[in-house]
């Protein structure tokens, strides 16, 4: 049976269910939703763009994204379903300059024809997140902080509400898992902010207040509107390690990530700590003492491999969500090479006992085949004696 709340809580508590769970997160207009629930605003981005500048209904448009959303899952048989993002009254329409191409807040995007996502035309305008960010600014951000903050409005829930009440009127009992962060996903610190750790400790942490009182109050309504796992955390490590030393680490970010762990058992969830990246050097912190109950992102590209969480013991005391590579397998290998890693990824996750989730390493975004993933799952239920799902690829594939 899908959507099995006793399958995902003894995973979580170490206790063999009677299948490893499946979860997943589908990037938005992947491809993968096309065959399942058809091409439409809700599954492909030009048609929603298309949609959005001749002025489709917020309405509308969330009613789409529901169906869609709920469609995809269900055809799947997840047990865990990430919670969908929903749009604000007042989104931003793009305008329409030609054939697959718009303007959004004064900058040009078009299709990029292999993912079949709208990116910016001007590549070079799409600066890194911690190029956006002024230390000027920020500083008198900071230093005139109130302490108030303006929470989420609250037509962003609508999609998650619909999908909720879909999934309820035909008896799945999905655990839903949303996420937040609370300041502490070090990759996205611009350099100079990693230099206040160093000259400018309190400087930083008054950062990290105004970070965590909206991130705090999320939390509670994410499990006030249904999530019993919350995601949190965030980047803290690449491929070479940390992007802080351990030292740093435990002093600045460990505390944080404790308290957010404490405040979402406080709430009666669970909580999964999220990042991609190397996280040996910080080991310790980072797996045992944040009280984490779950991991998820599992790097395996990185070093984070499962046989090597088994040895270290992550694997006995934290629930592992993942360990599928979606760096390289699921978007360079075949499907045959994809199943077999399946098999291996469930086998390993049988040792823990039962602590494991199938996940891929991040999610299926865009670049991730489609006839990988579909070979991911036929894997999964051919291991668990499941009847295949009635999906053939493509001819293009």
């Amino acid at each position: 049976m899908p959507g099995c709340p006793e399958r995902v809580e003894r995973a979580f508590a170490h206790q063999a269910p009677d299948r490893t769970p499946l979860f997943e997160i589908f990037q938005t207009y992947h491809p993968i939703y096309w065959d399942i629930c058809g091409r439409n605003v809700a599954t492909d981005q030009v048609l929603c763009w298309d949609a959005m500048a001749e002025g489709i209904s917020w309405e509308e448009l969330t009613e789409a994204d529901a169906k869609a959303y709920f469609q995809l899952h269900k055809y799947f048989e997840v047990d865990i379903v990430h919670t969908p993002a929903g749009r604000r009254y007042d989104f931003a329409r793009p305008i329409k300059l030609g054939d697959k191409r718009w303007r959004l807040n004064g900058l040009d995007y078009t299709l990029n024809e292999r993912t079949k996502l709208i990116e910016l035309a001007n590549p070079a305008q799409n600066l890194a997140d911690s190029q956006k960010i002024s230390e000027t600014d920020l500083r008198h951000r900071i230093e005139t902080w109130d302490g108030t903050f303006s929470p989420q409005p609250d037509e962003i829930w609508e999609v998650f509400r619909r999908v909720k009440a879909l999934a309820a009127a035909e008896g799945l009992d999905w655990y839903y898992l949303g996420e937040v962060g609370a300041g502490t996903g070090v990759a996205f610190y611009p350099p100079f902010q990693l230099m206040w750790l160093v000259a400018e400790p309190e400087l930083h942490r008054a950062w990290m207040e105004m970070m965590k009182a909206p991130a705090f109050h999320y939390t509670k309504q994410l499990v006030a509107e249904g999530c019993r796992i919350i995601a949190m955390g965030g980047d803290v490590s690449c491929d070479k390690g940390p992007f802080l030393s351990p030292a740093h680490y435990h002093e600045f970010i460990l505390p944080v990530i404790q308290e957010h762990i404490d405040l979402i058992h406080q709430q009666g969830a669970l909580a999964v700590y999220t990042s991609d990246g190397n996280h040996w050097p910080i080991k310790e912190d980072f797996f045992f003492h944040s009280h984490t109950d779950g991991y998820m992102e599992v790097d395996k590209a990185a070093g984070m491999t499962f046989e090597r969480l088994i040895a270290e013991g992550v694997a006995d005391k934290v629930c592992i969500l993942g360990n599928l590579d979606a760096r390289h397998t699921l978007c360079l290998g075949t499907p045959a090479q994809v199943k077999a890693e399946v098999r291996q990824c469930l086998e390993l996750g049988q040792k823990t006992p039962g602590g494991h989730i199938l996940h891929a390493s991040h999610s299926v975004h865009e670049d991730v085949r489609l006839e990988n993933y579909h070979a991911a799952v036929a894997a999964y239920r051919e291991y668990f004696g499941l009847t295949p799902l009635p999906w053939q690829p493509p001819a293009c594939c």
